[in-house]
C-alpha cells in the first residue's frame, strides 16, 4: 500500500479526510497525520511517503512552506493541496511548487480518490515523464530542464499535471503560473521548438504510449485516461504523430 501522510490544523476536516476517503481502493493506507506543517514535515523525514494531502493555511508553518522546505530538501513527494481559500494566488505558489493537485474545500465524494488514482497512477505508470526509447524515437518530445525559461518549466510541469483535463489551455497554464499568453507562447516556442497546443498533444499521445504498453488497459480507456472522449479523433491523432494506431501500437 502506498503510505500517505494527512496535515490540516482542524482536527474534524483531518479524521474527515482519513477516515472518509476510501483509501484501499486507490492502494494507500494513511501512516501519519499533522496538524501543521512543522508535524507533517518532521513525519515526512522519517515516514516517507509518497503522497502528502495538505491543507494550505494553517499556524507554525503553512502548507505552502511545508512544500517549499521539502523540495529543498529533495524530499520526492507528490502533494495535493486541500484549501476553504479560493484565492488564486494559493493555486498559483501551488504549481510553482508542482503541486499534483489543488482542490476548495468541500470537496465532493469520491473527488479525493479520482484525482489521487490519477496523480498515482501516472508515477507508477510511467514515472518522471521518461519514455522508452521507442516511445522517443516515434514521438520526440523536450521534457522540462535548468536551461529553459522558468515559465516554460513551470508550464511543462503544469501540463504534466494536468494533461487529462479538457479544460487545459495556454490561457489556464498562463493565468496558473502569472504570466501573460502572449509571453508564454513565444518562450515556449523558443525552448521546445513547439507550441504549448500542440506540446499538450504530443504529451497526451507518449503518455497513451506508455498507457497502451500495458495491456490490461482497452484503447478507449486509454483515449479517455489522456483527455479525449471521441476515440476516433484519438485514434486519427495518435497516427497521425506516430504513424500507427493505437491498436496496432499496442500488439506491437
Amino acid at each position: 500500500m502506498i503510505p500517505v501522510l494527512v496535515v490540516d490544523d482542524e482536527k474534524f476536516v483531518r479524521e474527515g479526510i482519513v477516515q472518509g476517503t476510501d483509501w484501499k481502493s486507490v492502494g494507500c493506507e494513511v501512516v501519519g497525520q499533522a496538524k501543521n506543517g512543522e508535524e507533517a514535515l518532521a513525519l515526512a523525514r522519517t515516514l516517507h511517503p509518497v503522497l502528502i494531502v495538505t491543507d494550505i493555511r494553517m499556524p507554525k508553518m503553512d502548507g505552502i512552506e511545508l512544500v517549499r522546505t521539502l523540495r529543498e530538501e529533495k524530499l520526492d513527494v507528490k502533494v495535493i493541496f486541500l484549501t476553504a481559500y479560493s484565492d488564486f494566488s494559493y493555486a498559483q505558489q501551488a504549481v510553482r511548487l508542482q503541486a499534483s493537485d489543488y482542490l476548495l474545500k468541500p470537496f465532493e465524494d469520491g473527488q479525493l480518490e479520482a484525482v489521487v488514482k490519477k496523480i498515482l497512477g501516472e508515477a507508477i505508470l510511467h514515472g518522471q515523464h521518461t519514455a522508452s526509447p521507442k516511445d522517443a524515437e516515434l514521438l520526440p518530445l523536450k521534457d522540462a530542464d535548468p536551461e529553459m525559461h522558468r515559465y516554460v518549466q513551470s508550464a511543462i510541469g503544469y501540463i504534466a499535471d494536468h494533461y487529462s483535463e479538457d479544460a487545459i489551455s495556454i490561457t489556464r497554464i498562463a493565468e496558473a503560473i502569472g504570466v501573460s499568453e502572449g509571453h508564454l507562447s513565444r518562450l515556449f516556442k523558443k525552448d521546445t521548438g513547439q507550441s504549448i497546443n500542440s506540446y499538450i498533444t504530443c504529451y497526451r499521445m507518449r503518455t497513451a504510449m506508455r498507457l497502451l504498453r500495458d495491456v490490461r488497459y482497452k484503447v478507449y480507456e486509454v483515449c479517455e485516461m489522456v483527455g479525449y472522449h471521441d476515440i476516433a479523433y484519438f485514434s486519427s491523432t495518435f497516427k497521425k504523430l506516430t504513424g500507427m494506431t493505437p491498436s496496432d501500437y499496442q500488439a506491437g
